[in-house]
């Protein structure tokens, strides 16, 4: 018995031998042929930056879940830099260089505008936020990214369609919530509405002042540009006759019945993967319920950004897609809008608003 499996296996070694060493190498070189004939996404995130590398990483985890369930099998290259815009420039070249199909990033704000004013993008490209001022997209370049000032002017439009005309701002002493403050008022002004007034508040400021002149205005809507916490500290001082919108930025994504009681009522968009969760295309992919609130925004922006890159790598680029981050389509100007949905808070949790029908 042992001769004849010796036997077997020395035929074996033989009939191996026999065979050309082209033949191997010839199926080497289809194998690297195939690999290189395969797409390939690079992902250009901040990493190596503490504060950015969390959303960094939440954008990977939603990226690779995208690319998972799409046709053509691409390659995901990651390209990681710290936030300086530098930094993104240089890892921008690195992965044109090395042959991307498709270049996902920069994600500050400071290394797009970068990008965006050296005018040379010799790749397909899908950054990761908006450039620091307005300026036109070069070629090859798109914008995507989770804007509050988009949103801000989402919410004005919004408000118009409710017959609202007199609104007042009231935003927190924060950076963002002066943006969103602004786009708000600038696009409720080009709707043809009235902002009769802006107000500025700090949790540490007296809000009384807030509250007595709501008191004597005549607006019938309130733009609230603030984050939760700042929400839940001035919304006591509003008129409570008054309907109040506001952006996102208002809702942490943390349920809590107690301490969102004030926030009841108060009108937001916000994207589906966390106000609706049982959206169809939401449902699609897992929910890491490890991630904190937060975070679970940059890994539905990288679901979208990717699943956008890979529309993009099949030369589809007139794009209309129900995402989880909101409905998607590209602007001739360079940048992919983003509408998200109405919600408003109940029982202290942010909801979708089921859209009346006509």
């Amino acid at each position: 018995m042992l001769l004849a499996l010796a036997a077997v296996a020395v035929a074996a070694l033989c009939k191996a031998a026999d065979e050309p060493a082209s033949a191997a190498r010839t199926a080497g070189q289809a194998a690297e042929h195939a690999a290189a004939e395969r797409p390939v996404v690079a992902l250009l995130l901040p990493l190596n930056e503490p504060d950015f590398a969390p959303p960094a990483r939440a954008v990977l985890a939603g990226c690779k879940e995208a690319l998972a369930l799409v046709d053509g099998d691409p390659l995901i290259e990651l390209v990681s830099t710290n936030a300086s815009p530098d930094q993104s420039m240089a890892g921008y070249k690195v992965a044109s260089e090395r042959g991307a199909s498709i270049v996902v990033g920069p994600m500050t704000r400071s290394g797009v505008t970068a990008l965006a004013e050296s005018r040379k993008i010799p790749t397909l490209t899908i950054a990761l936020n908006t450039p620091e001022r307005p300026m036109a997209m070069p070629e090859n370049l798109y914008t995507f990214s989770l804007s509050v000032d988009a949103e801000a002017r989402q919410v004005a439009r919004f408000a118009w369609d409710d017959n609202l005309q007199d609104a007042v701002v009231v935003q927190s002493s924060s950076a963002l919530s002066k943006r969103a403050g602004r786009a708000f008022a600038n696009e409720w002004s080009l709707l043809g509405g009235k902002v009769s007034d802006v107000m500025e508040f700090s949790t540490q400021a007296d809000l009384t002042r807030i509250h007595d002149r709501l008191s004597i205005s005549e607006a019938d809507v309130v733009f609230l540009a603030a984050n939760a916490e700042g929400a839940r500290t001035v919304r006591p001082y509003l008129n409570n006759q008054i309907p109040v919108f506001a952006t996102s930025q208002i809702n942490s994504g943390r349920v809590d019945a107690l301490k969102n009681l004030d926030l009841n009522g108060i009108r937001f968009v916000e994207m589906p993967w966390l106000a609706q969760p049982d959206n169809l295309t939401a449902m699609i992919f897992p929910r890491p319920d490890e991630l904190a609130p937060e975070l679970q925004r940059f890994y539905a922006l990288g679901i979208d950004a990717c699943r956008i890159a890979n529309e993009f790598l099949h030369r589809r680029l007139d794009i209309h897609l129900e995402g989880v981050t909101g409905t998607l389509t590209r602007r001739p100007t360079g940048y992919v809008r983003r509408e998200a949905i109405q919600a408003i808070f109940r029982d202290g949790a942010g909801v979708a608003i089921v859209p009346r029908t006509r």
